[in-house]
């Protein structure tokens, strides 16, 4: 925070605010409105000095705001009333300085905001309450499901989120955090992936910031009801969470319970082969599903200057599916999952370094088993006992004092034990796995900077900073894997930065991957490109022993713009070229191409009919790709707010005494209902926000394996069910809030691809472009009907109608005769389609 902003009139606005919040905020709330006193100019973070007079008990100079227009007369005077009645230290009676006070000088300081991540990387987004307000969100875990494309990055390895923090420091796991209500955060912020350097992850994810209030708690009880408009596949979910904070002691408990009916292939009259008119009688599309999950946590000092977190969550998943018919009896699949998971934070500082240990806990049951045909019906078993254990250390501060800044130094290093048991067996005869994996880790970042704006040297070319990072793993049984990576950010004012970076990582695959135990699925549908038929076919998955490890690179270039002074708009542009060797996928579909670089994987009887495919993971030679992704974030008021609030720092506390300690000397008013103050305060606390993304993809190309030609899945080549790349993907979300109505509009749009084969017309299919639109409007009830004189029952109740895939949209795939194969069936892509979601939660 600036030096200046320390000096502050806060606002306090209970009648106005009260009607608005409706219990679902902490009351009442206080705008933190940053002033100054005028004076002579000064460079950022250089303390203020304001010469004091020696005659009067009040400076006399004029105060105005950060943007520098003065304040509204009203304001002044009470600011002056306040400064009489807290005369800062030095200051005698009559305002002249004290033998030994401070030479007639108010020196303002500042300090960092409670919660700041390490380092002096800005965020690219920050939502405050009523940012996050306007979105509905119930809490963390959704609020990151609706600003997904605002948090996703480029540069990993698609199937990992952002990390999360919790009030600067890390967690041991996200489910820590997930089920924290919104009405608890008092901001989030959104940094680049740089900033997971300093926390001992790999700078390929998103950084998201959450800071809680320092008091807050809450009861929450939720259903909701979910259910297609085309019929089956109903769902119900309850919930019931509990959460206290108090400074750093803070407790959760929860509990979900989760339903959903099947979802047969008949209830989407997927058309079947002439043979078996009625098969969708016995093919599932989605199976039933029940899930039961309970989760517990504590959280509080146990020294001094040491926290501690621990974090429990038990889990149950079951599922029942069909897999087709042998006669009159139904080939069944069940699956049933046990989850154990415990975790723990410590955390503390050592003079001016930062320590964090992380510890988790996990193990998993899982279970399945499956009837196939073979002659007779058989049962098919398969179980799996995956345990983990790891610990990690992380150190982080300042190495030296540099002109323009510290030297700063995260060190992590840390242990995993990981035990994969496996069992699998089919008509008396089975398979074993037994795998074991140790893993140490050494991981440092060095964040070096070279020109600052800041400081006695102001550098008229702004902040500059260099960062390199190496990491060090010895896996049992894989050897020593290293990766390296640099960067350099830098920020010519304070509205534009620009940042380059580059990784090169090795990996090793995973022991599901390596050693999973078998398992058969029949009557997978599957169109063969060879012959130009779908056939229905026997998949096999498991583990795979021979694969190994793979070796990325990736190299960015990014640019984020805030473009107008005042206004909430950010632009960002990203290029990430990405390159991997020996990547490892999942298998992928039957085309020539690919049958001609993995014969072994495929099984024709003596016609040539496809009817089994070993379907366990691979490695390809190479794969090299090139992305472009730009974003625009827009969010304003809805109406006008009064000067003295714009660009307000808006906080949110308990009660006035709170507010008053936490802004000591602060002024505090009340806005009469219906006056231009309350209007604006309504205004203030309203939105209106426009989010767009947009992916362009310049290269994807696989080289199978060495030898063969290069498939190109931006040119027909494909190894994906769902066809070649898409080109080009946007993303839109347009929202509006004010007095307790809210409305969320999601867009997103996939151009088309294709798979075109050299056989001929039989192996050629064309993919049309894709759009869905969603749709959540919600309503807070006590605030829309009633404000502060709502009944009791109907505080903190939010009702909320969705309604997902709008337009009822599915993928259209034709072959060169205008004609939809049978394993293309717009079903099988979206099963579900238009979905109504009706939802109904209470804060007490």
């Amino acid at each position: 925070m600036k030096a200046r902003d320390k000096l502050v009139a806060g606002l306090l606005m209970g009648a106005a605010f009260s009607g608005l919040e409706a219990q679902q905020l902490p009351k009442p709330a206080i705008p933190d409105l940053p002033v100054q006193l005028a004076g002579p100019p000064r460079r950022e973070g250089v303390p203020a000095e304001i010469p004091q007079p020696t005659h009067s008990a009040v400076p006399s100079v004029e105060i105005r705001g950060t943007d520098g227009k003065p304040l509204p007369p009203e304001i002044q005077r009470q600011l002056e009333e306040q400064l009489r009645k807290n005369q800062p230290p030095g200051m005698g009676a009559q305002g002249s300085p004290r033998s030994g006070g401070l030479g007639g000088d108010i020196v303002v300081t500042g300090h960092r905001p409670r919660g700041s991540v390490v380092g002096d990387i800005p965020p690219e987004r920050t939502f405050n309450q009523f940012d996050i307000k306007a979105f509905g969100a119930d809490n963390i875990g959704t609020l990151l499901e609706v600003i997904g494309p605002q948090v996703a990055s480029n540069r990993g390895r698609g199937d990992n989120g952002p990390v999360t923090l919790l009030n600067g420091n890390r967690v041991s796991d996200f489910s820590e955090i997930a089920r924290i209500p919104s009405e608890a955060i008092e901001r989030m912020e959104v940094f680049p992936e740089e900033v997971a350097l300093k926390y001992g992850y790999r700078a390929d994810q998103k950084v998201i910031n959450v800071v809680t209030l320092q008091r807050f708690r809450s009861r929450v009880a939720q259903t909701s009801f979910l259910t297609p408009t085309e019929g089956a596949r109903d769902t119900v979910i309850g919930n019931a969470d509990y959460l206290a904070l108090r400074g750093d002691t803070r407790l959760g408990l929860g509990m979900t319970y989760n339903r959903s009916h099947a979802l047969l292939e008949s209830d989407r009259n997927v058309r079947q082969f002439s043979s078996m008119p009625q098969l969708g009688l016995f093919r599932t599309l989605l199976p039933e599903t029940r899930q039961v999950v309970l989760n517990g946590l504590i959280s509080g000092r146990v020294l001094d200057d040491v926290s501690a977190t621990m974090v429990g969550r038990f889990e149950v998943n079951s599922s029942e599916s069909l897999l087709g018919v042998v006669g009159a009896d139904p080939l069944r699949r069940k699956n049933d999952r046990r989850v154990a998971h415990f975790g723990t934070t410590l955390g503390g500082r050592s003079g001016r370094w930062l320590w964090t240990v992380t510890g988790n806990y996990d193990r998993t049951n899982t279970e399945v088993s499956t009837d196939i045909a073979d002659g007779t019906i058989k049962r098919h078993k398969a179980r799996s006992i995956d345990v983990l254990a790891n610990a990690d250390l992380l150190l982080t501060g300042p190495i030296v004092e540099l002109p323009a800044g510290p030297l700063s130094a995260s060190v992590t290093g840390g242990v995993e034990f990981r035990d994969f048991e496996s069992r699998s067996s089919l008509g008396g005869i089975g398979g074993r796995s037994d795998l074991a994996r140790d893993r140490g880790m050494v991981r440092m970042n060095l964040d070096l900077p070279l020109l600052s704006r800041r400081g006695e040297r102001s550098s008229p070319f702004g902040n500059l900073s260099a960062n390199a990072n190496f990491a060090i793993e010895r896996i049992s049984d894989a050897g020593s894997l290293r990766t390296f990576g640099y960067g350099l950010t830098w920020s010519p004012v304070e509205a534009v930065g620009f940042n380059a970076s580059g990784t090169n990582e090795e990996s090793a695959p995973t022991l599901e991957q390596l050693g999973g135990p078998l398992l058969v699925t029949p009557n997978v549908r599957t169109f063969d490109f060879v012959r130009g038929e779908v056939v229905d076919a026997t998949r096999v998955y498991g583990g795979n022993p021979a694969l190994r490890t793979d070796d990325r690179h990736v190299f960015r270039m990014g640019v984020n713009v805030r473009p107008l002074h005042r206004t909430d708009m950010t632009l960002s542009l990203d290029y990430v070229a990405t390159q991997i060797d020996d990547p490892i996928a999942a298998f992928p579909i039957v085309t020539p191409q690919i049958e001609a670089a993995f014969p072994g994987r495929f099984t024709r009887d003596d016609e040539g009919r496809l009817f089994q495919i070993d379907g366990r993971s691979l490695n390809f030679a190479e794969s090299r790709q090139e992305q472009v992704r730009w974003g625009i974030n827009f969010t304003r008021p809805l109406g006008p707010v009064p000067s003295i609030m714009q660009n307000a720092k808006v906080r949110v506390f308990a009660s006035e005494a709170e507010a008053r300690r936490a802004i000591p000397g602060a002024v505090f008013t009340q806005a009469k209902s219906g006056s231009a103050m309350a209007r604006g305060v309504s205004n203030l606390a309203s939105r209106l926000f426009v989010s767009l993304y947009h992916n362009w993809y310049l290269k994807d190309r696989i080289l199978l394996r060495e030898g063969l030609p290069v498939l190109d899945l931006l040119g027909g080549g494909a190894v994906d069910f769902r066809g070649g790349r898409r080109r080009h993907e946007v993303q839109f979300q347009v929202g509006a809030f004010k007095r307790g109505l809210g409305a969320r509009l999601t867009a997103a749009w996939q151009s088309g691809t294709g798979i075109h084969e050299a056989n001929g017309a039989a192996g050629n299919l064309r993919f049309s472009d894709f759009s869905t639109v969603n749709l959540d409007l919600f309503a807070n009830l006590a605030e829309r009907f009633g404000g502060a004189s709502a009944p009791t029952w109907l505080k903190g109740t939010r009702g909320t109608i969705g309604v997902t895939n709008l337009l009822n949209t599915r993928p259209q795939v034709r072959d060169q005769v205008g004609a939809t194969p049978l394993s293309y069936q717009p079903a099988y892509f979206d099963p579900i389609g238009r979905t109504l979601r009706f939802n109904l939660r209470k804060v007490f």
